[in-house]
Formats: C-alpha cells, structure tokens, sequence
C-alpha cells in the first residue's frame, strides 16, 4: 500500500513544473522581446545585409528539398542526444526552413535525440549512468512510478534536458510513455522557438514582427495556463 509520500509526489512533481514552467515562459517572453528589439535594429540600419545571408542559405536549403531537412534532423538529433540544448536547432531551423517545417524538424529532431539519450541509458550504461545520476536522488524520487504525465511534467523542470532522458532511462517508465509524455512536453517551447526564429531573416519587416508577436502572444496564452494551473495546485492565498 502506497505511504503518504509516495502518494503526494506527483503534486510535488506538478508544483515543481508549474513554478518552472512559468519562469520559462518569462525568459521566452524577455528573448522574444529582444529578437524582436534586433529584427527591428537590423531592417533600419545598414545591418540589412544580414537578411541577404540568411536568404541565401535558407535558397540553398531548398534547392537540396527534403534532403536537407533530413540531413539537418539527422544531426540535430546526434547533438541532441549528446546533450546540446534542444531549443538551439529549433530556432535555426526556423530560420532556415520556415515555421512548418522547421517546427517539424526542431521537435522530431528533439524527440528522436532524447530517444537515443534514454535507450543509451537503459540497454547499454544503465550503471553507468547510475553511478552519475546519484546526485540527482529528487528528481528519480519524484519519478518513482513514471507516467506519460509525470514525463510530461519533468519536460518542463529547469534542468538540462539530457538529465531526465538519462533518469528515465534507469526507471521503469515504457517506452511509449517516454515518447509520448515528451513529445507533448516538447510542443509549446519548440513551437514557440522555432517561430521567433522563423521571424528572423524574412525581407518584409512587417511579415517578421508579425511572427514574434504571435510567438509572444503563444507565451502568453502559456504562461496564463501555467499561472491557472500554479493556482490550483497551491491552493487559495497561495
């Protein structure tokens, strides 16, 4: 039979994501300002010329089609898994291939990085990876029984991402519940970013302020979510 403790972990979970899930919305808030502070400061100086380059690769990104978006995923997700921040590929991908298909590509591109990340951890350096996630007793604590939910939820704590692929790893969590809960961890924050970077670049000023400020307006619907859902758990007077 569960004890007290065990049975409040996921709210202690839930409190943790909801209080980091909304400091992240801010420092999404504070970069969409600034990207757009720099669109601004780049179509009305002689910094112009930079939007040429980026057209020029993202023209060269399209003569290759479906290659280049398979060739940038492949190495995306190499880096991903080794640990390098996810959000980086979907702002550059973005920028060099549209919103769409560069929110595609920075969120599978994720995806498939923590995949490998987590399978590394569990078939080939479970005691390894053990013996190196010691210091982090609270976060498997929290993970004790893990869900999609609670996957989900570790998706939005402030700790490098290749630390609960690598926790999960050595958990009983299944496979389709690590994908899923991630993947839908995942959506806001590559969706977000990789509209801010498709904002970048674009030869109409108009067309790029448009975008940043759908980005912020995403943010904001966000971070209201994440402000309902910090209330509920903490209670009234909170």
């Amino acid at each position: 039979m569960d004890t007290q403790d065990e049975r409040d972990r996921p709210i202690e979970l839930e409190r943790e994501a909801a209080e980091s899930a909304g400091a992240s919305e801010r420092k999404f808030l504070v970069m969409a300002l600034v990207v757009a502070a720099c669109i601004l400061v780049v179509h009305l100086t002689p910094l112009k010329s930079y939007v040429t380059n980026v057209q020029y690769w993202k023209d060269a990104m399209d003569k290759f089609g479906v290659l280049a978006s398979v060739v940038f995923t492949l190495s995306c997700t190499a880096l991903i898994a080794m640990g390098i921040p996810r959000l980086v590929f979907c702002a550059a991908a973005g920028m060099l291939f549209g919103f769409w298909e560069g929110f595609a590509v920075g969120q599978f591109s994720a995806l498939f990085g923590s995949y490998l990340t987590f399978v590394f951890a569990r078939w080939g350096a479970r005691e390894w990876v053990a013996r190196r996630v010691e210091n982090r007793r609270h976060l498997r604590e929290l993970l004790r029984h893990p869900s999609t939910f609670t996957v989900f939820l570790a998706r939005q704590l402030p700790i490098a991402g290749i630390v609960p692929n690598l926790v999960l790893g050595v958990t009983p969590v299944r496979h389709r519940a690590f994908l899923l809960g991630s993947f839908l961890g995942y959506l806001p924050s590559s969706a977000m970013v990789a509209m801010i970077g498709s904002g970048l670049g674009k030869h109409s000023l108009a067309r790029s302020m448009g975008q940043i400020t759908m980005a912020m307006l995403g943010l904001g619907v966000a971070s209201l979510i994440v402000w309902r859902m910090r209330k509920k758990l903490m209670g009234p007077g909170r």
